[in-house]
C-alpha cells in the first residue's frame, strides 16, 4: 500500500547478492522491495534509539553510584526500636 508521508527519493546501487537478498526477503514478507528497505531502515533507527536510551540510563545509574544527590533519603536502620 502506498504511504502518503513518503516524500524523499533514493537511488540505490547494490551488488547482485544484496539485490537477490532483498528480492527473497520481499517474497518472504509478501511485500515490495521498497517496503522491505524502509522496514530495515526503521528497525535500525529504533535499535540505535534503544542503545542511546540504554546509554543514558547507564550514565544516570553510574552517577547515582558515585553519590550524586538525587533527592532520595536513606533510612537509618541503626535507630530502629
Amino acid at each position: 500500500m502506498y504511504e502518503k508521508n513518503l516524500t524523499e527519493d533514493l537511488r540505490l546501487r547494490l551488488s547482485k547478492t544484496d539485490m537477490d537478498f532483498l528480492r527473497e526477503l520481499s517474497v518472504k514478507r509478501n511485500d515490495s522491495i521498497s517496503s522491505c528497505i524502509r522496514s530495515i531502515i526503521g528497525e535500525y533507527r529504533r535499535s540505535l534509539q534503544t542503545l542511546e536510551a540504554m546509554s543514558d540510563f547507564l550514565k544516570i545509574a553510574k552517577s547515582k553510584e558515585a553519590g550524586c544527590p538525587d533527592g532520595d533519603t536513606k533510612t537509618n536502620f541503626n535507630d530502629i526500636v
